[in-house]
């Protein structure tokens, strides 16, 4: 019996450990897991010197679409995903927020044909929609996204509207992600920067404090505890969130915590170096912070990573002053690729990559059995990676429609060589090869 295609002699990684094998894919799933190629497949792909990776899934990126999109839209930003390893990504859109499940099929129709790669699509938690959570999850969202602090024109929450909102998503059976930085601390912070008239760069840290972060997350966390709700507190900055969550995790709350690699690889100096294009909320911290979150990534404390893809172009970062310009980074296209660089400097490993970014996110969007693994009966998608390879990091490569990214002139060991989607290549060597629509709409199962 003859296969689509046979990837062989690749070293196959799952989050447990490694083997040498070929895969072999039908119909856009695996259906053989072997030592040695058939030789009865239609196409072979020879990985000698290849590592096989599962797809990578982002369960945090912002593609702008609907909406306005002169900062991405889901072709470029579906495409760099692709570039980098990634298969399956969990957009929302603060330019055009979901908040009801006509708003949620009107936009997945929106997007049929237009991404590269498989998307789940994420809502927003609306004040005047928090006991409404269940026609969400029944429409097929992700997730809902909740705010503590008003950013990026999405209201935020005070802690009674959080306590609805979690009590409306446990019973749902909807998992939350929150963006946490507490609303009158912020607030206070920029009342009296302004009133100092300040407009360096130091703005950032002392505006969107560690406290702020820290104090909503103690919020959240309770606000969960109480209600039994699947809660992910999102872009952990600091490493005590991350304890405060491990804590209550160890009394039986359904909490995870998400960190990116702006806070592994960014710190505090280098926003008030650089300014704009290190504008993101929470901000990077001091120097050991991201010390200490690598040490929690390593160790499985934290169980997510993402990209929290959120692109303005360079033009808009430098409209303004650092008050009025966007907040955000590009990340989709460079998050595994700094990763892989890290598993081949000997801080973290291969395993631990592919529970962060691959089934870990996998399993918390509702994607187990279907994404994230390489076994039987899941999706072909498949990352093939050459640790031999190397690459400087430059802005005319990106893809993405931003055009840059705050990792320029890095020099990244290993290389993302070619990534498949349901068994369809499409990257190969930084550059996408299939046309857009070849992703598809995904929904959650949780049963």
């Amino acid at each position: 019996m003859s296969v689509d295609l046979e990837i062989t002699d690749a070293m196959l990684v799952t989050p447990t450990g490694r083997r040498p094998g070929t895969i072999a894919v039908d119909d856009g799933r695996i259906v053989g897991l072997s030592e040695r190629p058939t030789g009865r497949a239609r196409r072979t792909v020879t990985a000698d010197g290849l590592v096989a990776l599962p797809g990578m899934v982002d369960q945090h990126v912002h593609f702008m679409e609907p909406g306005p999109t002169e900062r991405e839209d889901f072709a470029h930003g579906s495409a760099a995903a692709a570039v980098a390893g990634v298969t399956c990504v969990a957009e929302h859109t603060h330019g055009w927020p979901v908040t009801t499940a006509a708003r949620l099929h009107e936009k997945a129709g929106h997007l049929e044909g237009r991404s590269l790669v498989d998307f789940m699509l994420g809502a927003h938690a609306s004040p005047d929609e928090l006991d409404r959570v269940g026609p969400l999850r029944e429409a097929g969202a992700a997730f809902v996204k909740a705010f503590t602090c008003t950013t990026h024109g999405i209201q935020g929450l005070d802690p009674d509207q959080q306590l609805r909102l979690l009590r409306s998503a446990a019973a749902a059976g909807m998992r939350v992600i929150a963006h946490c930085e507490d609303e009158s601390i912020t607030a206070a912070a920029e009342r009296r920067l302004r009133e100092a008239l300040r407009e360096d760069y130091g703005v950032l840290p002392a505006w969107r404090a560690a406290e702020a972060e820290l104090v909503s997350a103690a919020v959240t966390v309770m606000i969960a505890r109480i209600t039994g709700a699947r809660v992910t507190i999102a872009h952990a900055s600091q490493p005590e969130v991350v304890e405060l969550v491990a804590h209550a995790r160890g009394l039986g709350a359904a909490l995870d915590v998400e960190t990116c690699p702006q806070y592994l690889l960014l710190d505090e100096d280098d926003v008030v170096a650089h300014g704009p294009t290190r504008k993101f909320t929470p901000p990077a911290r001091p120097a050991p912070a991201a010390r200490q979150l690598w040490d929690h990534v390593r160790s499985g404390t934290i169980g997510l990573l993402s990209s929290d893809h959120a692109p303005s172009t360079l033009a808009q970062k430098a409209d303004g002053n650092i008050w009025s310009c966007p907040f955000g980074l590009p990340g989709v296209e460079t998050t595994l690729p700094l990763l892989l660089d890290a598993v081949l400097r000997g801080d973290l490993t291969y395993e631990r990559l592919v529970a962060a970014y691959s089934a870990g996110p996998a399993a918390a969007l509702g994607l187990r059995g279907r994404k994230g693994e390489l076994s039987l009966g899941a999706d072909a998608d498949v990352v093939l990676v050459d640790p031999a390879g190397a690459r400087t990091l430059r802005n005319e490569d990106v893809v993405s429609k931003a055009g840059w990214t705050p990792y320029a002139g890095r020099r990244l060991r290993g290389t993302v060589a070619m990534t498949f989607v349901r068994g369809q290549l499409v990257a190969e060597a930084g550059r996408p090869v299939a046309d857009v629509g070849a992703g598809r709409f995904m929904r959650p199962d949780f049963h």
